[in-house]
């Protein structure tokens, strides 16, 4: 699923940015991650980004070596750690995952420049997770399948949730919650 959010806010001159939000999220049947990048700039340049291929399953997976080589190669050096994550949060975030902020004019460039080149080979990565899983028929105990907590998690403590109740009022924003972003009846089993 993915969302995209623009605003533009009412008065303000056209060259002046509104909010953008960009929210992919890709759900597999494990032992495969689910994949989610988020891209938010708000106004004054300032910019949020996440990506991530977040653990549905206990145990470590066997792609590890190849986030542990992307995370190498593309994260570390180049972006800055983006501040602590809330304790409930840490178990749904790889030891690899991208959080950084960035603004100004410097960090628009390295969007451009580092970025772009990073959420390529991440989703290279991913699809080939998803197709090298086929082939081995890999799955994992029910037991073991934490998209629905995810969910639940992610459900009740959505960080946007109060700038999309400013912007849209709180019953569009509980819609969108339940039923585009964190749809808890669609697990992927």
């Amino acid at each position: 699923r993915y969302a995209l959010l623009e605003t533009i806010v009412p008065g303000v001159t056209k060259n002046e940015k509104g909010i953008q939000v960009l929210n992919l999220v890709v759900f597999c049947k494990p032992p495969l991650p689910v994949w989610g990048v988020d891209l938010v700039s708000l106004p004054g340049d300032k910019h949020l980004l996440a990506m991530d291929v977040q653990p549905m399953v206990s145990k470590p997976s066997d792609f590890e070596p190849q986030w542990k080589e992307w995370y190498a190669e593309n994260v570390e050096g180049q972006f800055e750690w983006g501040g602590d994550l809330p304790p409930a949060a840490k178990k749904f975030f790889s030891p690899y995952a991208l959080w950084t902020r960035l603004s100004g004019k410097e960090g628009l460039e390295k969007i451009q420049s580092d970025l772009f080149p990073a959420f390529c080979k991440h989703l290279e990565l991913f699809i080939d997770s998803v197709k090298e899983c086929e082939q081995r028929n890999l799955v994992v105990d029910d037991n073991d399948d934490h998209q629905q907590e995810y969910l639940e998690y992610r459900l009740q403590n959505d960080p946007a949730r109060p700038m999309l109740q400013r912007l849209y009022g709180p019953e569009w924003t509980e819609q969108v919650l339940e039923t585009v972003l964190f749809p808890i009846d669609k697990v992927v089993r």
